[in-house]
């Protein structure tokens, strides 16, 4: 049932105009748990974009001054990814496929925001 929960919320991230597909990514492990939206050859880059947030926490105290990160975006030329933090002490972090222009970034955060509560509800059992 809370596995059904995380889905249909990742799913809820994906329907953000401009993301295209998004995947909850462990940070640690770079294990896949889930995926949402349609998004050929993406399973290895879903790995490997959690690689832009370990060079953001090895890299923290250098950006301290700027808060918290919200999201890093890389904008590569046929897409822009998109790595947002979901839940801390697990490094869980959700990768979105974007386009370059017209995505409701802020919409997004909400909504990995509620799809951290499912998650911590499922790790809570």
């Amino acid at each position: 049932m809370r596995q059904r929960l995380i889905a249909c919320a990742l799913k809820r991230v994906a329907e953000v105009p401009g993301i295209q597909a998004c995947a909850l990514v462990d940070g640690a492990s770079s294990l896949v748990w889930e995926t949402s939206g349609g998004a050929d050859g993406m399973a290895r880059a879903w790995e490997a974009a959690v690689d832009y947030w370990r060079l953001y926490l090895r890299l923290q105290p250098q950006f301290g001054v700027l808060g918290e990160m919200r999201v890093a975006m890389m904008h590569h030329v046929d897409g822009v990814l998109g790595v947002l933090p979901c839940r801390g002490e697990s490094k869980l972090v959700v990768v979105c496929l974007a386009a370059h222009h017209g995505v409701d970034w802020t919409a997004c955060q909400r909504r990995v925001r509620q799809l951290a509560k499912h998650v911590d509800a499922a790790l809570a059992n």
